[in-house]
């Protein structure tokens, strides 16, 4: 990890940390050094944000690998939830008067159950601790649905992921999840970033295509159209002002397949033994599907499997059946989660928002960082001024948050480039200090040539001057 750029100022800002803990210890500000400090050193906070009935639960689901959180539209629907790594069960509530309190849960189904004791309106958000190991490096966040008929819900939402200068936001990255790009859908994503460095942009949001095996009526290539579709959106240069990529995801197919049970599989492939023409039949929609004489199978077992697969889910895994695609359930498993996308949502989170959002955690932490030097300065505290200078310091020096800057300018289409220099602009957030030398020459006078150019607007020249200060550290080192 020594070659990623971001690897110096964040230890700088975690020696910051450091300081504001012991510089407040003892003094009312010791809880909120100690929470800045928490923050920056947890792990990544990914929000999972979009309208109602998107799919956002079920895309947890599939991520975490476990039926964690509830799907129906019961009353922790309506709290923001967070779902991070513990050493046991744990289930807490975030009182809105400032208190913590422990709450009971069982298992339904696989999902939590969680009596609140309370109505939700007093509950701020809820905290889940699991021992899974999907959350060792991610923290999930779960939102009530946008743009709903409760406008509390969106409310709480939008509370959830606001920032300000002294206050950064909750989350350090966004999955915005979307059927279609609706109006709504750019609405909340441009109010969002309101194109704040400190908060959320393009550098760390991306949208997921969700429910893509509903596209076209469950048709069998829904699938593909939706890989089309997503990547249409991604090249779409609105689109892209406002997330970094679009991927298309069947969050049920996931969750499912990670979750398959043997006697689903089973079931499955007694199915797929009918004789063709009454397996075609059965296959024709979700009425016939369901039909109580279709099968030998009960129409319980079948609607079952309806809702753990979706239409196109039983299709696809039949089909994979008959074809010799598949011979066991862990293959059949291996099967979904591939045709889901999941993988590929994996992958951006693994290549974008690791490297790019830990960067923006470091700059937001400064940002709570003269919140508290705010703070301490209105008291008189003794340290205050120590402690601004020292973030002055980090602030300027670090050439990280430059190029986090000239990243975020390109991407939110506040800048316009031409493609190769918008794409070395994104490949120098995550890509190795040291190169080829003659590359890094050639970068710095095409730069150069950017910055001198007398057309070229203010933030144009920012951007160029950026990264040629970038492409001569590479040349030097």
């Amino acid at each position: 990890m020594s070659d990623r750029p971001n690897l110096d100022v964040v230890t700088t800002v975690g020696e910051l940390c450091d300081t504001a803990e012991r510089l407040t210890a003892g003094s009312p500000h010791a809880d909120r050094a100690t929470a800045i400090a928490e923050r920056f050193r947890g792990p990544l906070r990914i929000a999972i944000a979009g309208r109602v009935k998107a799919g956002k639960s079920t895309l947890l689901n599939a991520l975490v690998g476990e039926r964690l959180a509830a799907t129906d539209a019961g009353e922790c629907t309506h709290l923001v939830t967070l779902y991070h790594h513990a050493d046991g069960y744990e289930v807490a509530a975030d009182l809105a008067d400032g208190r913590r309190v422990p709450l009971t849960f069982k298992r339904d189904e696989g999902a939590l159950a969680i009596d609140l004791g309370r109505h939700a309106d007093e509950i701020d958000r809820l905290d889940v601790g699991w021992p899974s190991r999907s959350l060792t490096e991610i923290t999930l966040i779960d939102t009530p649905g946008l743009a709903s008929l409760n406008d509390e819900n969106s409310q709480r939402t939008q509370a959830f992921l606001d920032h300000d200068r002294t206050n950064p936001a909750n989350a350090d990255a966004v999955i915005y999840l979307m059927r279609h790009l609706h109006k709504a859908d750019a609405d909340f994503l441009g109010s969002f970033m309101d194109r704040s460095v400190a908060g959320a942009s393009p550098v760390n949001a991306v949208a997921v295509l969700s429910r893509s095996d509903e596209i076209g009526a469950c048709r069998p290539n829904a699938m593909e159209s939706a890989h089309r579709i997503a990547k249409r959106y991604a090249g779409d240069p609105d689109v892209r002002t406002l997330v970094s990529d679009v991927v298309a995801v069947a969050g049920l197919l996931a969750e499912t397949g990670l979750t398959l049970r043997e006697s689903e599989y089973a079931q499955l492939a007694q199915l797929a033994a009918m004789p063709d023409g009454e397996r075609v039949r059965l296959l024709l929609s979700v009425d016939d599907f369901c039909d109580v004489n279709a099968s030998p199978l009960t129409a319980e077992i079948r609607r079952d499997l309806l809702d753990r697969l979706g239409i196109f889910g039983v299709r696809a895994a039949i089909d994979a059946i008959v074809t010799g695609t598949v011979g066991s359930a862990r293959e059949l498993s291996d099967h979904l989660v591939d045709l889901s996308g999941l993988s590929a949502l994996r992958r951006l989170i693994a290549d974008q928002f690791m490297p790019r959002a830990r960067l923006l955690k470091a700059r937001t932490t400064l940002v709570a960082l003269r919140g508290l030097v705010a703070e301490l300065t209105a008291v008189g505290h003794p340290d205050a001024a120590t402690l601004a200078a020292e973030v002055d310091r980090a602030d300027a020096s670090a050439a990280e948050f430059a190029l986090l800057n000239a990243a975020h300018l390109v991407l939110s289409g506040a800048v316009r480039l031409p493609a190769d220099l918008a794409t070395d602009v994104e490949q120098a957030m995550s890509g190795p200090a040291n190169a080829d030398r003659d590359a890094a020459l050639a970068a710095m006078t095409r730069w150069r040539e950017v910055a001198t150019d007398p057309l070229a607007g203010p933030l144009e020249i920012t951007v160029a001057d950026t990264m040629t200060r970038h492409h001569e550290r590479r040349y030097t080192t």
